[in-house]
């Protein structure tokens, strides 16, 4: 049992229980950078870590009511076929060449932190207020297509279930914080359950490795689920923009 495994999962998980970010912008470069882990294994492991962190998450955002089921269901129309796509594809590179499977992945890990430090910088700094601030409806289709977009990249590098589906929906409509960040971590059980479920089939997860970033990570869900609504995150959001940013630059030219 390795104890600074655990700690890194204490901390993520506090992160991911009040913000609904932080478990690929935070646990994959971890991984890659801090433990040594290889990417295949890397998104693989952390897409189980995600989906059993954030089911003990949902459930306590659950009896919290902070979940918009709405929304869920409208964003998942687009972001289950997302995930399948995403997959399909990794499968394909997958039989082509191990090693590209790597490279693949490396690479579209820090393009996913370079659009994702985008959108979230436009929305501290420029956009304050939501594009469609005065809009009562909703697009639909709007939400489908991030949700596309958030499960293809989910299935491809880990990345996005939390950052970038909170990062376009705060920019685009002003959904009240506390229901959006409930309702990202219910649809990141569904997302990153079902891609960590096709990376089991293609051996790119270390069980022992999720086991003990589990320890930690479960009871750091549970407490920061409970602090959604009084934790300041904007400090919190400029650490991940600063963090995505240089873990993208590293990752494309090492």
């Amino acid at each position: 049992m390795d104890i600074w495994i655990a700690i890194s999962g204490l901390i993520v998980g506090l992160i991911i229980g009040a913000t609904g970010m932080g478990g690929g912008i935070i646990m994959t470069p971890l991984l890659l950078f801090g433990f040594g882990v290889s990417p295949a294994v890397v998104i693989g492991t952390d897409l189980i870590f995600a989906s059993v962190t954030k089911s003990f998450g949902a459930y306590q955002h659950w009896r919290q009511r902070t979940i918009d089921f709405n929304l869920l269901l409208r964003v998942a129309v687009g972001s289950v076929p997302g995930t399948l796509t995403g997959l399909l594809l990794l499968y394909f590179v997958k039989q082509e060449d191990q090693a590209g499977l790597n490279l693949f992945i490396t690479k579209g890990i820090s393009v996913a932190f370079i659009l994702i430090s985008i959108v979230m910088l436009l929305k501290l700094f420029v956009w304050k207020k939501s594009l469609f601030d005065g809009s009562k409806q909703v697009n639909i289709t709007v939400l489908i297509l991030i949700g596309f977009l958030t499960g293809f990249l989910v299935a491809i590098t880990s990345v996005g279930s939390g950052t970038l589906f909170i990062a376009l929906l705060l920019w685009l409509y002003p959904f009240k914080s506390s229901a959006l960040v409930g309702t990202d971590i219910l649809h990141g059980v569904l997302i990153t359950g079902l891609a960590g479920l096709a990376h089991s089939f293609l051996g790119t997860i270390d069980y022992v490795l999720v086991l003990q970033l589990l320890s930690g990570s479960i009871p750091g869900v549970l407490i920061g689920s409970r602090i959604t609504v009084k934790l300041p995150d904007l400090y919190i959001r400029i650490l991940l923009i600063t963090m995505m940013l240089v873990t993208s630059f590293i990752l494309l030219f090492r």
